[in-house]
């Protein structure tokens, strides 16, 4: 059905008519006239059921643009998953069909119900009675994702990715599994029950089974290195996500200690850098944690299903090579029939019915013989292709796996670099002396008021050959007395201030001041002098801390 456009030609025509009682104009209809009220427009509602998913799916049959109409001429089959259901003990996957494959009974199938152990059904029945293709390996149930949302959001991305796989296959769009997995109403079930045959590598390998497609033979082998190789990988992967973890640990343990020495530091700058580095290390652990999750789910889980996968296409190939073993068996079986009949021909003695006998058997081998003949030879020739697509879908899974877990990272390694760089402050202040910080006081002035003046924290220690003697403050500018030598070409002024060695505000110079009666040499040596605890240098304040944790 074509299309009206109203930007087209003088013969286009709209293809439903133009009906004379409706409420909305055609574009060729007339304007009404200006005293009758505009007519109301009336939005185009259509129903909906809810829950009803998004029509990004299903594509209209008769929706056309320019006569052209939009269905696909090729023959197909669309699976869109639409929820995951883990309230039960097994999971319930629900999900749309469409197709227009003859062989379906219809087009559209909505709000399907097949629980996971019934894919893994399918997927085992398919592989059986598809042995000319490679079926993929079905994803697991459940990933390394730490959260439940996060868990089922990957366990649906790898089932709608193996479904769109699947259903992208030309042999399996033509198998009736297919068709009863998506048409049955009440679970599905497998049509035949067929017992899946060893398929042990090793016990193929030991016949020597001749085979004259020498790439099969050579893929055979290469897959079944990969799947070692992914295996190992994953496992490998998994040790190093369990040892990033206890380093996690380790680094939180680390940062708990280094906070609990810096309450006991007397060194201000030190102690503030012990505190910010034991924060450091916390936030450290918690992103080495999350990196080493996030290596497990994207690089491990990811090659993980790679081993499964190539171990899926091993076995395909071994099946095929048990098909070639039964045609080789069967042209032995032929040769030896047409020997019965050439000995029959040979004797003196022809019975009719050995005879007879014999000429069937012979035409039943030769029938079989032929049978697996194309058998082996339509296996042979898709099974090159299949493996060809196997190798790219392998190939871009590994890329995009490779590429998220480098993009992940980088993203933790820069968090990383952040919370170190904000250290370097901290460390630059620790390699700074501490200055002890001084007191100011006042001392009276000739006329009564405090002026404030400059003293030194520390004092020079006076000579054996004098004895301190009362020093009032000189007016004018010269300096004299013994402390001159530790002031500033300046003399101290009222607007400056007086250190003290002794806390606290005071209002007389204790250096000034006259010694007590019956004071003694030494007590005045301890007032003029301040005697200072040593300090740490930083190197050796760092190697006992060292040695502390």
């Amino acid at each position: 059905m074509s299309m009206y456009d109203p930007l087209g030609g003088e013969t286009a025509a709209p293809a439903w008519g133009t009906p004379t009682h409706s409420r909305s104009p055609s574009p060729e209809a007339p304007r009404r006239s200006a005293g009758l009220p505009p007519a109301p427009q009336t939005p185009d509602k259509t129903p909906q059921i809810y829950g009803q998913p998004e029509p990004g799916l299903i594509t209209p049959q008769n929706s056309a643009v320019n006569g052209a109409r939009l269905e696909r001429s090729d023959k197909y089959l669309r699976v869109r998953i639409t929820a995951l259901d883990r309230n039960r003990k097994d999971i319930l996957i629900r999900l749309d069909a469409q197709t227009n494959l003859p062989n379906f009974s219809g087009q559209t199938y909505r709000n399907i119900s097949r629980s996971y152990a019934e894919f893994q059904r399918f997927a085992e029945t398919i592989i059986i009675s598809c042995p000319q293709t490679i079926v993929p390996a079905l994803p697991l149930a459940q990933t390394s994702a730490p959260s439940d949302e996060e868990d089922d959001r990957l366990v649906k991305h790898a089932l709608q990715k193996w479904i769109t796989r699947i259903s992208e296959d030309p042999v399996i769009l033509q198998d009736e599994e297919l068709r009863s997995f998506v048409e049955s109403d009440f679970g599905y079930q497998p049509n035949v029950r067929i017992k899946k045959k060893s398929t042990g590598g090793l016990s193929i390998l030991r016949r020597n089974v001749p085979d004259e497609d020498k790439d099969l033979a050579n893929a055979r082998l290469d897959l079944t290195r990969l799947e070692m190789q992914f295996s190992d990988t994953a496992k490998a992967m998994d040790r190093l996500s369990k040892a990033k973890k206890a380093l996690a640990v380790a680094e939180a343990e680390l940062g708990n200690k280094l906070i609990s020495v810096a309450t006991a530091e007397q060194h201000q700058g030190l102690a503030t850098a012990e505190r910010k580095f034991g924060r450091v290390w916390h936030t450290t652990g918690d992103i080495v944690n999350a990196q080493a999750t996030a290596e497990c789910v994207i690089l491990g889980d990811s090659l993980g299903y790679q081993g499964m996968n190539a171990k899926s296409a091993k076995e395909t190939l071994v099946q095929r090579t048990q098909v070639l073993e039964e045609y080789q068996t069967a042209v032995k079986n032929t040769i030896a029939k047409r020997r019965a009949i050439e000995r029959l021909k040979a004797s003196s003695n022809i019975r009719p019915d050995k005879v007879d006998e014999a000429v069937e058997e012979l035409d039943e081998a030769t029938k079989q013989e032929e049978i697996l003949s194309k058998r082996v030879h339509g296996m042979g020739q898709n099974l090159h292709q299949a493996l060809a697509v196997h190798s790219r879908h392998a190939h871009e899974d590994v890329t995009l796996s490779l590429a998220e877990h480098a993009r992940a990272n980088i993203m933790y390694e820069r968090q990383l670099l952040r919370e170190l760089e904000a250290l370097r402050p901290d460390l630059r202040a620790v390699m700074k002396k501490q200055v002890p910080a001084p007191v100011a006081v006042a001392i009276p002035t000739p006329n009564g008021v405090p002026a404030p003046s400059a003293v030194p924290k520390t004092a020079p220690l006076p000579s054996s050959s004098s004895t301190p003697t009362p020093r009032p403050y000189p007016a004018s500018g010269s300096q004299t007395g013994p402390l001159s030598g530790q002031f500033t070409s300046q003399q101290p002024t009222p607007t400056q201030p007086i250190y003290s060695p002794l806390p606290g505000p005071s209002t007389t110079d204790p250096l000034s001041a006259p010694p007590r009666p019956g004071a003694s040499r030494a007590s005045a040596l301890a007032r003029s002098v301040q005697i200072e605890k040593p300090r740490l240098d930083p190197r050796e304040a760092a190697s006992k801390l060292a040695n502390f944790l």
